[in-house]
């Protein structure tokens, strides 16, 4: 049974101030919804109508003539009016024939009175059933979400939410998850209901009229939840009722996500091991076939997140394991995970054929930092890096090694570089390994001792300069652009440079030692500044 808050023109028909009255035109047009009764007594009403309003007139207005009526009953059915009521006798005899057929081409009822009646009595009579119509939607809306609270509290909920859904609105129900199989909640016979649900599948059922609402978490969609409307439209009780049970699938598709990755998080030691190396291939390939049979990656990537306040024990892992796992399945990624204290660690085993796994890792990450999700469950910055990428499941501990050291090199590198991959880090793959051997500080001093010492005595900014200089290859117009400084003032930079380097610093290889020391000095200060 329909629950709409408008009073539709046959209900306002049905109510003791209309049993006089008599509908002279638009009878098709009963099913208008009713918001308001508006009493109009002007020709020109474009302006003061919002629509789904029924008018109260005597005609006062219009008797000059059919013209300024006609006038009048274009405008309403314009403004999207419920219809008019018309008071004859006292201001007008009829409605004239050629107004009742524009009202029928438009199914817009005309209603007429043929004694005096008091407007006021039937806009209170009509008012007062508008209200108590919208105090008994907001009462059922209520006693809906209380049972469905109920109901999320016991064993396998959402079946029983479609179910009180469809009790609820008396039409069919669909829920289409992301995965999974869909399911429809109806009165019909089991074939009548599987023909309509694939029908919706396949978007090919035209005859009916379908409300839809996306069930999101973490604004990622999940699943889409339909009412389907065989005959007549939607109405805002239906409207309500499907985005607050909408809202309460999405606590079932948590809570199932959170029981899913508990179980998962049995697997971290295990998974653990293969991070370390102490699977063989084939125990690999088991236990992937264990966990989601079918599983065939074509390729591998460790991917590490580190942050304050992270492990495996706490709810804001479990959090992130469900949120980065819906991200990276978007992105074709079938996601293992474990967890440390302050990081976690991702297998990224790719699903997808085409060789685009370092394209959809990042446009991951870019739809983690644009959902804002990550810092919500973080009480300090969040790390992203990933090593390299791998095309056998035995080589991911490599990838492992790598990402690690990745995230290593990204503590020291300048901050504004946002590399997340060991292979793109570059020449600080190799200033790393030097200062693992203890070697890169005696490097930097080789070739830097001058300029630093020399900044050091007199306060001065010539390793700036000289990083500057190097980065525009040269070009002395650029550098003092990006330095803010005058031509004259880089000259005698320049100068200072050329006699604590040598006057063969711009030239190779020397000029290349000298880059990397440079931003082996950057590392080494970086180092410095994290201990």
């Amino acid at each position: 049974m329909k629950n709409e808050m408008k009073l539709s023109v046959q209900e306002i028909l049905e109510l003791d101030h209309f049993q006089q009255a008599k509908m002279v035109a638009g009878h098709n047009g009963r099913h208008r919804a009713v918001k308001w009764v508006h009493v109009i007594e002007v020709s020109d009403v474009s302006n003061l109508l919002n629509g789904d309003e029924l008018i109260l007139s005597t005609g006062v207005g219009w008797k000059s003539g059919k013209a300024t009526l006609r006038l009048l009953v274009q405008q309403l059915i314009d403004c999207r009016a419920a219809g008019l009521c018309i008071e004859l006798g006292k201001y007008m005899d009829e409605i004239p024939a050629e107004i009742l057929r524009l009202a029928d081409t438009h199914d817009f009822p005309i209603i007429v009175f043929h004694e005096e009646v008091r407007f006021v009595d039937i806009t209170e009579g009509v008012h007062t059933l508008i209200i108590k119509k919208q105090y008994q939607m907001i009462t059922d809306l209520e006693d809906y979400s209380r049972r469905i609270n109920q109901v999320l509290l016991e064993a396998g909920p959402r079946e029983k939410v479609l179910n009180m859904m469809h009790k609820q609105i008396q039409l069919p129900v669909v829920y289409l998850p992301k995965e999974g199989h869909p399911e429809i909640v109806s009165n019909k016979p089991a074939k009548e209901e599987r023909a309509l649900l694939d029908r919706v599948i396949k978007g090919t059922s035209e005859k009916s009229s379908i409300a839809r609402q996306p069930i999101h978490i973490w604004s990622q969609s999940f699943a889409e939840l339909m009412i389907i409307f065989e005959t007549g439209k939607v109405t805002e009780f239906e409207t309500l009722i499907l985005d607050r049970t909408a809202t309460a699938l999405a606590q079932v598709i948590l809570r199932e996500l959170w029981i899913e990755e508990r179980r998962k998080a049995k697997e971290a030691d295990w998974i653990q091991k293969w991070l370390e190396g102490k699977h063989t291939e084939e125990q690999i390939t088991r236990f992937l076939k264990e966990i989601k049979p079918g599983l065939k990656p074509e390729r591998a990537v460790v991917f590490l997140l580190q942050t304050a306040g992270i492990d495996e024990e706490s709810s804001n892992s479990t959090y992130l394991k469900v949120l980065l796992r819906s991200i990276f399945q978007e992105q074709g990624f079938f996601l293992l995970a474990t967890a440390g204290k302050n990081e976690m660690v991702f297998i990224l085993l790719d699903q997808r054929k085409e060789d685009s796994c370092k394209q959809r890792i990042h446009a991951g990450i870019r739809s983690m930092k644009k959902a804002g999700d990550i810092e919500n469950y973080s009480s300090a910055p969040v790390k992203i890096s990933a090593g390299t990428i791998v095309d056998k499941l035995t080589q991911v501990q490599s990838s492992y090694e790598k990402a690690k050291i990745a995230a290593a090199i990204k503590e020291n590198i300048p901050l504004g570089m946002q590399e997340y991959f060991y292979e793109d880090l570059h020449i600080y793959r190799l200033i790393y390994a030097l200062h693992e051997q203890e070697m890169l500080h005696e490097f930097v001093l080789d070739y830097l001792a001058p300029v630093l010492s020399y900044d050091e005595v007199h306060h001065a900014k010539l390793m700036n300069t000289l990083k500057i200089y190097l980065a525009c290859n040269g070009s002395k117009k650029e550098t003092a652009e990006r330095l803010y400084i005058v031509r004259q003032t880089l000259y005698h930079r320049l100068e200072k440079l050329y006699e604590l380097l040598g006057e063969d610093f711009m030239e190779p290889p020397k000029r290349q030692a000298i880059e990397f020391a440079v931003s082996a000095h950057e590392y080494l200060s970086g180092s410095s500044g994290n201990t």
